[in-house]
């Protein structure tokens, strides 16, 4: 990994963990998040996941449009450090932990 791709992971990790603390209290049952980038192309290839514990907790967030919020909000803040999901359609998803047992 070059030097600038540990700059570029270690801005998108503050970022989402940063998120992620704050959706913790906001959104029932949100746990945590992830993500994977292709450092050759970071806008176009980051895909960010949110993690939900239960697949209704997960359905109770999208009829009250969280994951809409949840994903403007990590846009946001990547945004901020010149990071930009060009597609957070496609490029934000949310899994609960019982479609990864």
């Amino acid at each position: 990994m070059k030097k600038t791709d540990k700059k570029i992971e270690n801005t998108i990790r503050t970022s989402l963990t940063e998120v992620c603390e704050s959706l913790k209290g906001e959104v029932f049952g949100f746990e945590w998040l992830s993500h994977k980038v292709d450092f050759s192309n970071v806008n176009h290839s980051l895909q960010v996941t949110f993690m939900f514990a239960t697949n209704e907790s997960l359905r109770k967030a999208k009829l009250q449009l969280q994951t809409d919020k949840m994903a403007n909000l990590a846009c946001s803040a990547l945004a901020k450090h010149n990071i930009h999901i060009n597609n957070a359609a496609k490029q934000c998803c949310f899994e609960t932990e019982e479609r990864s047992r």
